[in-house]
């Protein structure tokens, strides 16, 4: 992998990060694929680079197959979890690579894969045990990027009903030992077991996803290993979280976009109270005609130019292709500026939305 440049602050419109040299060609954006951005050195373990852009695995309707398309059009980064797909996502990711790799397309090195640990695995031994399942199925040794998925409780029943948390508070369905009180130590545990996990090389870097600055500065109170390589987050247009955009910087912590697109969570009324589908928002309309590009490029490479790391999905090779072409045009001041006024603060949170927790107002 090649180390990006530098593209823009936060706030910032710059280009983003360059291509090496060496993968300029006729195919336009597809080769740019290659290039990195290097993640926050971790205690003694190696440095490591991680693609700009990935290809997402949730709600992929057929994951092994999409999964193989992608390596086969470029994409050198695959982003998936323990719980995606009912458990059925990692088995078909690590069946994908596992193909390609003895097909001899890629080579493991080439590949940088980065799973989620999932919430009823919080504490420490159940971590550990929730990362060596995600090897077996990923068929994998080793990670290149492990996440705490979620900073929250697991629950202790999928039935919730609304009038009992009304009445009873958004904790009432926590599993034992998940209540809001043992959160943050129960965290801790589990960035301790990452820990060891990293220094046992069972993955190359450790991270955490959905995490808010409270949540980020509780962690950092008892962490061995700081700062977190990656906070994955919901982040687009909509929802900014500039707050947390400039807490990570500050931190060193590298932030990656899930929702790109506006997220598919939300309900018509939701949408309806934006303004409308974000794909279709007159800011991104008018820049993806000026440059000859589609609405889900120009939502991309918006976030590229904030240096935010982006890992989109499709079930379909046209869209994965499409995806991949970020790299042939570059949004002016102007264009940057009138997208990032259509930020609508927390109303534009749209996922997690049958979580009581979603807002993530908790210690």
């Amino acid at each position: 992998h090649t180390d990006a440049a530098a593209a823009a602050a936060a706030t910032g419109s710059a280009a983003a990060p360059a291509a090496s040299s060496s993968s300029q060609g006729a195919q336009g954006g597809l080769v740019e694929l290659s290039s990195t951005v290097q993640l926050p050195q971790q205690g003694t373990a190696p440095a490591v680079s991680m693609p700009w852009v990935g290809f997402g695995t949730y709600k992929l309707s057929n994951a092994r197959a999409a999964v193989r398309t992608a390596l086969r059009l470029g994409y050198r980064a695959l982003d998936s979890a323990y719980i995606y797909g009912g458990e059925k996502t990692e088995p078909e990711t690590g069946a994908a690579l596992a193909a390609a790799l003895e097909a001899g397309e890629v080579t493991r090195e080439e590949v940088f894969v980065t799973t989620k640990h999932w919430r009823k695995f919080h504490g420490y031994e159940p971590s550990l045990a929730c990362l060596k399942t995600s090897l077996r199925r990923l068929q994998l040794a080793q990670v290149d990027l492990w996440l705490m998925h979620w900073p929250g409780p697991a629950w202790r029943t999928m039935n919730r009903r609304k009038d009992e948390i009304a009445a009873h508070g958004p904790f009432h369905y926590a599993a034992a030992g998940h209540e809001e009180d043992a959160l943050p130590a129960l965290r801790a545990e589990t960035w301790r077991a990452m820990e060891d996990a990293l220094e046992q090389g069972l993955t190359r870097a450790i991270g955490v996803s959905n995490f808010s600055v409270r949540h980020l500065q509780a962690l950092k109170q008892t962490a061995r290993v700081w700062p977190p390589a990656v906070n994955q987050v919901e982040l687009n247009p909509y929802y900014q979280q500039r707050e947390l955009q400039a807490y990570c910087a500050e931190e060193g912590i590298v932030l990656q976009a899930y929702a790109s697109l506006g997220g598919q969570d939300a309900s018509k009324a939701t949408t309806a109270s934006l303004g409308g589908p974000l794909l279709e928002a007159p800011p991104v309309a008018a820049a993806a005609e000026a440059h000859g590009a589609t609405a889900a490029q120009v939502l991309l490479r918006w976030a590229l130019q904030k240096r935010i790391i982006v890992i989109p999905k499709a079930n379909r090779e046209a869209r994965a292709t499409e995806n991949t072409r970020l790299f042939h045009f570059s949004l002016s001041e102007p264009e940057m500026a009138a997208i990032d006024s259509l930020d609508r603060g927390e109303a534009g949170r749209t996922c997690w939305r049958n979580d009581p927790l979603r807002m993530l107002q908790f210690e």
